[in-house]
């Protein structure tokens, strides 16, 4: 079976998908505010289980975890630099050396300190997608208009959410059209060849302007600006599930901030 490529909407009636947009979106300031309030492992730690329990509990662990496979790239990064030019270093030193400027270092407090820095990425990224995968583009207009957030405004924050996942199967679209064409993307490195970022960017280009064309044009069919307050056919609600999680996630957020 093909896996989906980057992260998109998945349809499902889970809590959390019935959740209100609002809703996710304090939770995700909340476990934000909590991440960025410590750099010690063991509460960063705390925060990542609270996520990886949240997309158990959605029966989303499965996609959840793939989908973090986008921010090995970047985690690798993190590790390496702030493992070896840490904030602060304590413990026993396993590698010293100088590198032009930079005098290298690798101590235990190091090492803890790169490991809390990647578990506050893979706590703030993780709950961002799994925002991304449970909430519909519609749901977040609705409740950003629910908001009193002006229409114009509303639209162009959900369309923008819709247009993550939309740009991420446009790409994978034309990486499989130029494989059909013979045009390896995965053996060699995609920067040193012009030609292989050309043949993604352009067609790339084409597509995002493509389809703001069709978005306009459906958009003027639709009379969008014509009244100034605008009816929904649907009301965004709040429910008790609403309240739970982010009193969950408050409790939580104060438990590592305390640790």
């Amino acid at each position: 079976m093909k896996r989906e490529r980057g992260v998109h909407y998945l349809k499902g009636s889970t809590w959390l998908h019935r959740l209100d947009p609002r809703t996710k979106l304090v939770a995700l300031v909340l476990l934000s505010m909590a991440a960025m309030a410590t750099e010690e492992p063991f509460p960063l730690l705390l925060v990542f289980v609270t996520v990886l329990a949240v997309a158990a509990l959605s029966h989303l662990t499965r996609p959840f975890l793939w989908s973090l496979r986008l921010l090995v790239p970047v985690l690798l990064c993190i590790f390496i630099i702030d493992a070896f030019v840490p904030r602060v270093a304590w413990g026993t030193t396993y590698f010293s050396a100088e590198f032009l400027v930079f005098n290298l270092a690798l101590s235990t407090g190091g090492i803890l300190f790169s490991t809390a820095m990647c578990l506050r990425l893979l706590s703030v990224g993780g709950f961002s997608f799994l925002f991304i995968m449970t909430t519909a583009f519609s749901d977040f207009v609705r409740s950003l208009r629910a908001s009193g957030l002006p229409n114009t405004l509303a639209f162009s924050l959900g369309y923008a959410l819709r247009s993550v996942s939309a740009l991420t199967e446009d790409i994978g679209n034309i990486m499989d059209a130029q494989r059909s064409r013979a045009l390896e993307f995965d053996r060699e490195n995609l920067f040193k060849n012009r030609h292989k970022i050309l043949a993604l960017a352009v067609p790339a280009t084409i597509s995002v302007l493509s389809r703001a064309r069709q978005v306009s044009e459906a958009m003027q069919c639709r009379g969008f600006g014509a009244s100034a307050r605008p009816t929904c056919y649907q009301m965004q609600q709040t429910g008790w599930e609403d309240v739970a999680l982010i009193v969950c996630v408050f409790l939580g957020a104060a438990i590592s901030f305390l640790l």
